[in-house]
């Protein structure tokens, strides 16, 4: 082999001879080769990097979405279960009404069935008066404590129990006890009445009524006992008060006041009743929206899963970097 020089160095460009050519060719092709093995592994060590960043960022975006839809739900559950115990109660309040209508249309030898004689007064009156303290004495009773501004006002007996027929000594022992427990009102709530009485009168001292009006009038009774308490009127001041009180609430006008009143609160009832029904046609219709919404994400969370954990197919592979060519000039 000739050591003539008789080739052209492909770096500088001086006349090296063809073995020496060889040599840096060699070498020139090594040094591509380790140049594009780098480069090849910076490619995948970038592709890997941003597979475990798109990872990251799809786990993060499927578990706010989760997050979102479970807090959707959770709410969405809390105000329905809460919107459900209203229901409750005005259905059960209805069902009441229902049971007074019937009531009001049964006669029974020796005095007439008032409306409204199933009515749980403890319940009614706990949840008109939340303020006050309401509690059941030993024999039966309701004593209500009248509040205001965290003092007693004054106390009302209240005698709810259901009786077959009427007698006279349901007022005697409830004026009794009114005087035993201290109460400036007593009230005898009955279903049944004396012949020739009806809805509402007094005797000795004794409010009675129909269950159904219960509530009004511990409502005027309870007015009247927080005014005077705020005037601190002596006790025979209060005496002259509850005598003209007593005179007004058996009058005709108070009478159809009372009526009238409760014939609103049962048409209360009703409104509340047909706001139920167009309740639960809502709720039914959000229960299914939210269950398409929850089925949505869980496919697009599938999905997102599948591609990413799907292994690389050939289409996906990185290009190879291409070796320079050299031109060499003999």
């Amino acid at each position: 082999m000739s050591s003539t020089p008789d080739e052209r160095c492909p770096w500088c460009g001086s006349a090296i001879t063809h073995q020496k050519f060889l040599q840096i060719q060699a070498s020139i092709r090594e040094d591509e080769r380790r140049k594009l093995a780098a480069a090849e592994k910076q490619f995948k060590d970038q592709v890997a990097k941003q597979i475990e960043l798109l990872k990251d960022q799809l786990d993060k975006q499927r578990r706010k979405e989760l997050a979102d839809v479970r807090r959707i739900l959770e709410k969405d559950r809390e105000s329905a279960l809460l919107k459900q115990e209203a229901a409750f109660a005005r259905e059960r309040e209805a069902l009441q009404k229902k049971i007074f209508e019937v009531s009001r249309k049964v006669k029974k030898s020796g005095g007439e069935i008032a409306d409204g004689m199933e009515i749980d007064v403890y319940d009614e009156l706990r949840g008109a008066f939340g303020d006050d303290q309401i509690v059941r004495t030993r024999a039966g009773e309701l004593l209500h404590d009248v509040r205001y501004k965290g003092k007693s006002a004054g106390k009302i007996l209240i005698d709810a129990k259901p009786r077959a027929a009427w007698q006279h000594a349901f007022v005697t022992k409830l004026r009794q006890q009114q005087s035993e427990v201290g109460a400036d009102h007593a009230i005898l709530a009955t279903g049944v009445f004396p012949a020739g009485k009806k809805e509402l009168f007094v005797d000795s001292g004794v409010v009675v009524l129909a269950p159904a009006r219960i509530r009004p009038m511990v409502e005027v009774l309870r007015k009247a006992l927080i005014a005077m308490h705020v005037a601190k009127l002596s006790d025979s001041e209060r005496a002259d008060k509850l005598h003209d009180l007593y005179k007004f609430i058996t009058s005709a006008a108070f009478k159809k006041k009372l009526a009238e009143a409760s014939d609103l609160a049962a048409e209360a009832l009703e409104i509340d009743v047909q706001e139920k029904r167009s309740h639960d046609l809502v709720w039914k219709k959000r229960g299914t929206v939210l269950t398409r919404i929850k089925n949505v994400l869980r496919e697009i969370d599938s999905d997102v899963t599948a591609i990413v954990e799907a292994p690389p197919s050939e289409t996906t592979k990185p290009t190879p970097i291409r070796a320079v060519a050299f031109r060499v000039t003999r």
